[in-house]
């Protein structure tokens, strides 16, 4: 019985270090390829994570939404970087805003994200 018990805890941890290497969304291999701007003078690549490790640890941060909560309580930004990342091994697009929201597009599925405390990875203060 002592040995189930041991086993079993063993497994419990094994899955939460796998949980957090990652992050809630199960997101992997997060690789940032480009930034674009409809709006050049206002919205500039400093304002948008820059790198692979700020853009994976946006989509660990963020919460995921509904586009009704995300169109109605968080800025469009009229910039963004996008990339690829990986979830469950299937290869997905995303897209990160300056105003702290993000996209991700797994085949039909279209998953929304927003940030209340990822002021420190898009420049803001």
């Amino acid at each position: 019985m002592e040995m189930k018990s041991r086993i079993t805890a063993t497994a419990a941890a094994a899955l939460l270090v796998a949980a957090c290497a990652t992050g809630s969304t199960g997101f992997t291999d997060v690789f940032v390829a480009d930034f674009r701007s409809d709006q050049p003078a206002t919205c500039r690549p400093t304002d948008v994570p820059q790198n692979h490790a700020k853009a994976r640890e946006f989509f660990s941060r963020a919460k995921q939404v509904d586009y009704k909560t995300l169109h109605d309580n968080y800025e469009q930004a009229p910039c963004f970087v996008e990339g690829t990342l990986k979830q469950r091994g299937k290869s997905c697009d995303w897209q990160i805003r300056a105003g702290a929201t993000g996209a991700v597009q797994c085949g039909e599925q279209r998953l929304y994200f927003a940030c209340d405390t990822c002021n420190d990875l898009f420049g803001m203060k």
